[in-house]
C-alpha cells in the first residue's frame, strides 16, 4: 500500500468554491499542488457542482475524481466518505481537506506525516484547522457511521488518539471567506509552491507512456472497466483505448485483456506482463523522481531555502 494518500472534498454547491481564483489558479488547483509538492498521492478529488470545469483544470495533474452526485447540499462527511470508501485497502494513513481551506503549506502536511499517531489535526494560536491526518484502520468505522456533527462526530465515536500539532501556519484556519487573510498569505503561499514540473515519457518513434495513461491503467485495475477508469480521470472511452492500443503495439505484447462482451462492453483487466510492466515503470518513476528532486534542492536551495 501507499503511505498517504489525499481526499479534496470539493462537491457542495453551497459552500465550495473550487474554481474560484486565489492568486492567478483556483482554490482546487492550489491544494494539489501542495499535496503534490508534499508527496501525497493518489489524490482524490469529490466532485459535485463545477465538475466538468475541475476535471478540465486538473486534467494534468494526476488526479482521480469520483462524483458525488448529491452535491446540492451534501453533508462534509459525505463527500469525505466517497474518497475514504475509494482508498480503503490503498493507503496506510488518509489526508482529508475541504476546498475552502486552501492555504496550509506543505510544511504542515510533511510534519504531520512524520508523526506516526492515529489522528493528527493541525492547529495554529490554539485553533484547530485542515488539513486532517487518518490511520486508514478507522477507515471501516468512519464509512458506518450514522451520528451527528458530520466527520467530528464520527472521530470523536472512534475512541481514537488525538494529536494536535501546533503549526506556524495561518493557512490551516483560514477559509475562502477569510479574504483580508487570504490576500496577506498569498505572496508566501506561491513561494511555497516553488517545485519541479516532471514529465516523463517513453517513446519510440512518438510517446507511447505517460502519467496519464499509467494512471489509466491503474484504474482498470481498480475497475475492471475501462470505461468506469475512464470516468475516474475525465477521458474519453474512445481516446482510452487509442492509448492502450498504442502501448501495446509498442511494447508488442498484451496489456488489457478484454473479456465478456469485447474490448468496448465487457470486464477488463490488466495481464500479468502488464502489471509487471506498471512495476517497472513506477519504479523507474520513483528513482527519476528522487533523484530530480535532489538535483533541484542541490541547484536552488540557496535562493529557495525557506520553500523546499
Amino acid at each position: 500500500m501507499r503511505q498517504v494518500g489525499g481526499i479534496i472534498a470539493a462537491a457542495n454547491r453551497f459552500v465550495a468554491y473550487p474554481m474560484k481564483k486565489v492568486g492567478s489558479i483556483s482554490l482546487i488547483q492550489r491544494i494539489v499542488l501542495t499535496y503534490k509538492k508534499a508527496g501525497i498521492w493518489p489524490i482524490v478529488v469529490i466532485t459535485g457542482f463545477e465538475d466538468p470545469e475541475i476535471k478540465s483544470a486538473l486534467a494534468r495533474e494526476d488526479a482521480i475524481f469520483i462524483i458525488n452526485k448529491d452535491y446540492e447540499n451534501p453533508p462534509l462527511i459525505d463527500s469525505y466518505k466517497i474518497g475514504l470508501k475509494y482508498l480503503l485497502g490503498k493507503c496506510d494513513r488518509v489526508m482529508l481537506t475541504p476546498v475552502n481551506v486552501p492555504m496550509f503549506n506543505y510544511k504542515t502536511v510533511l510534519k504531520m506525516i512524520e508523526i506516526k499517531d492515529e489522528i493528527i489535526i493541525p492547529s495554529y494560536n490554539m485553533h484547530g484547522g485542515h488539513p486532517l491526518l487518518i490511520d486508514s484502520v478507522y477507515i471501516p468505522d468512519i464509512l458506518s457511521y450514522a451520528g451527528g456533527n458530520g466527520l467530528r462526530g464520527a472521530i470523536d465515536s472512534l475512541g481514537a488518539s488525538i494529536t494536535w500539532l501546533n503549526v506556524n501556519d495561518r493557512g490551516v484556519t483560514c477559509s475562502i471567506n477569510d479574504e483580508d487573510e487570504i490576500e496577506a498569505l498569498l505572496p508566501a503561499h506561491n513561494d511555497s509552491l516553488f517545485q519541479p514540473s516532471l514529465t516523463i515519457n517513453i517513446r519510440k518513434e512518438k510517446v507511447f507512456l505517460d502519467s496519464r495513461l499509467r494512471l489509466l491503467l491503474e484504474l482498470i485495475d481498480d475497475n475492471n472497466s475501462v470505461n468506469g477508469a475512464c470516468k475516474r480521470m475525465s477521458l474519453s472511452l474512445s481516446k482510452a483505448w487509442d492509448m492502450i492500443n498504442e502501448l501495446e503495439k509498442n511494447l508488442g505484447y498484451e496489456i488489457v485483456l478484454r473479456r465478456q462482451g469485447g474490448a468496448r462492453e465487457g470486464r477488463t483487466r490488466l495481464s500479468n506482463e502488464g502489471r509487471e510492466f506498471m512495476e517497472n515503470y513506477d519504479q523507474f518513476y520513483s528513482a527519476v523522481t528522487k533523484y530530480t528532486w535532489e538535483q533541484f534542492k542541490k541547484y536552488f536551495e540557496d535562493k529557495t531555502s525557506d520553500y523546499i
